[in-house]
């Protein structure tokens, strides 16, 4: 029979064996963060549901509805296909020639119980010019065009972030806006109905619309020229969208950017009709802007940090086992589940700790304690003080290397791959005089010391 003392073979099968069974306490520590970090999320949207959403703007357009004749085929009386003439109501899209839209926002934290959300509010400024339509801007089976109903529409998508104090000047009158998008493609916004034919060139347009909203605001380059100015207290942005601003400066006081988009630079033209939904759908998600990020976030670090926690406890036991090899003293496997769970409430210690003082202080002090329990159980099962204090700072240099890695994402690998290879070639270093054939034996501790 094999002597667990002894047999070099079976304990590195047990250890094995518990490493495995250890992946299962990771995966819930891992669903744990996964979970806070989607009541986080609820929480933000819970906060910007009662003030206003992510905000995603397009506009302004001037809609016309018009009336076309088409050609179907449709079965009659008999079951015979027969080719019929339907009338289709459909409204056509003008987007303007030139759009200067800027935005200006102030932002704020909003606490929800232990959760963060960033409200902002501000003013959103809109100045260009539209082509007058033509009959030709319609399709060739075009049978009414109804000049009288055009509309000027912007589309906002949480029309509870609209302020009350909204201003139109259109063709250099001034107009008032109405509640709804009022369209088939845009359900959301506001809009103005209008007279075409009464409205005399150029026609210009100036619009001023109260917003607030949370998280994130896109504009969408509507415009043949567009020109977008976003500007904010909030020192934290993160630039999102199709394109990236031409121009940006953040500074401890805030952020103010700028985006240009032309013609040619998007995938959409100038005249669109509401049947054509994918090009609509391109347009509105062509959209560039800013989102309003709350620095350092523990959830996404610690669900990095958990992605290592099966090589830092494999690294855990090879310290020990080395510490038993060199120093005579067999630990029993209950023991090294012991450590290994030591490492587990690492990672449920700067989770929980995280949310309340910040990931790096939760961090330090989660690190910290672990280390410190470690070499106090270390120097007992050891019974060795210098052991137990090489235990407790091989622990240290463990998490502090780690902290290194979470930092320095874009070099995660190549500290990583290093690291190994480091820990490697000292670990063989160590062992390369052992006869693991007389393990255990007096001669092979021996041999070994």
């Amino acid at each position: 029979m094999f002597n667990i003392q002894s047999s070099i073979g079976l304990r590195i099968l047990i250890l094995a064996a518990m490493l495995a069974v250890f992946l299962i306490p990771i995966n819930l520590v891992s669903s744990l963060i996964f979970e806070r970090q989607s009541r986080a999320g609820q929480a933000m949207e819970e906060i910007g549901s009662k003030w206003g959403g992510k905000q995603n703007i397009s506009g302004p357009f001037l809609v016309i509805p018009y009336q076309k004749l088409e050609e179907r085929e449709e079965e009659n009386k008999d079951g015979k296909k027969v080719i019929v003439k339907v009338t289709v109501y459909e409204e056509m899209y003008f987007l303007p020639e030139k759009l200067d839209l800027e935005a200006r926002l102030n932002a704020e934290k909003r606490k929800r119980g232990i959760y963060d959300a960033v409200l902002y509010n501000g003013n959103l400024m809109f100045q260009g010019i539209f082509r007058r339509p033509t009959v030709s801007d319609f399709p060739w089976n075009t049978e009414n065009i109804f000049w009288g109903d055009a509309k000027v529409v912007v589309a906002i998508s949480d029309s509870k972030g609209i302020g009350s104090d909204i201003e139109l000047i259109l063709a250099e009158k001034e107009k008032t806006f109405q509640p709804g998008a009022s369209l088939r493609n845009f359900q959301s916004g506001v809009h103005l109905k209008t007279n075409l034919l009464e409205l005399k060139s150029p026609l210009t347009f100036q619009i001023k619309i109260p917003i607030q909203g949370s998280d994130s605001m896109h504009l969408v380059p509507v415009g043949k020229e567009s020109k977008i100015r976003i500007s904010s207290n909030w020192k934290d942005p993160s630039f999102e969208g199709n394109f990236l601003p031409k121009e940006r400066n953040i500074s401890e006081n805030g952020f103010q950017a700028t985006w240009e988009s032309s013609y040619f630079s998007r995938n959409y033209p100038q005249v669109i009709s509401s049947d054509e939904g994918g090009t609509l759908d391109i347009m509105e998600s062509s959209g560039c802007g800013v989102r309003l990020i709350v620095p350092v976030d523990h959830y996404l670090k610690l669900e990095r940090s958990i992605k290592y926690s099966i090589l830092f406890i494999a690294a855990s036991f090879a310290l020990f086992f080395l510490l038993e090899i060199l120093g005579g003293k067999i630990l029993h496997p209950l023991q090294y589940l012991m450590i290994g769970f030591a490492m587990i409430v690492f990672y449920v210690l700067n989770l929980s700790l995280s949310e309340h003082l910040g990931f790096v202080i939760s961090y330090t002090v989660a690190s910290l304690a672990v280390s410190s329990l470690i070499f106090y159980y270390a120097t007992s099962v050891l019974q060795s003080k210098k052991r137990g204090l090489i235990a407790g700072v091989y622990y240290l240099g463990l998490y502090s290397f780690l902290y290194v890695v979470l930092s320095s994402e874009d070099y995660a690998l190549l500290l990583g791959s290093v690291a190994v290879f480091v820990f490697l070639a000292l670990l063989m270093h160590l062992t390369r005089k052992i006869n693991w054939y007389s393990f255990g034996s007096k001669k092979g501790e021996a041999e070994s010391s």
